[in-house]
């Protein structure tokens, strides 16, 4: 996950060596793109924190999530508790058939032939064990390959993405706030 703890220094983009970017900074806007894969939003409002996540399956399993949630307490003094955690459009638990290799990635039972899983769900879940509260977790229900007239899905031939967008706006001083 990248980190961004300066004020903004022009463009930055993704590349393959994370899956991620997390700021306190205002005025930075960060983004990830997804096909088939959740956009993940860490939004912590007290801090004024936030972490944008790009969550396959593998870097879920090896742990984005906790990541991302590890470096907003460690970096910002975010507590899990007073995190918000959003899982946007992305391939649902009924059309996400994979292979055992991905439900033995996540320590569950090793089906015997490609087998629906669902990512959100598991990243909700995921959530919750780190201390975020579940009134605080939401998931959106719409499937990039149930709704693929709306959505790219790489599952149905696609080769664009979506982009998910995360920042934090500048707060307005004192005279904007009192109109003078």
């Amino acid at each position: 996950i990248h980190l961004h703890d300066g004020p903004p220094a022009g463009l930055h983009l993704l590349t393959a060596d994370g899956d991620g970017h997390a700021s306190h900074q205002p005025d930075v806007l960060m983004a990830v793109t997804v096909a088939d894969c959740v956009p993940v939003f860490l939004v912590d409002p007290s801090k004024r924190s936030v972490a944008m996540i790009h969550a396959g399956w593998r870097s879920a399993a090896k742990g984005i999530l906790e990541e991302g949630v590890s470096l907003l307490r460690n970096r910002f003094r975010s507590r899990p508790q007073n995190l918000h955690l959003h899982l946007g459009p992305s391939i649902c638990g009924e059309c996400y058939e994979v292979g055992p290799e991905v439900h033995e990635a996540f320590g569950l039972p090793r089906p015997t032939a490609p087998t629906p899983i669902d990512l959100r769900g598991i990243l909700a879940q995921r959530g919750a064990a780190v201390g975020i509260p579940l009134s605080q977790i939401s998931r959106s229900a719409l499937c990039t390959r149930c709704h693929n007239d709306r959505f790219y899905s790489h599952r149905c031939g696609d080769r664009e993405r979506q982009v998910g967008f995360l920042g934090i706006r500048e707060l307005p001083s004192a005279a904007e706030n009192s109109g003078g």
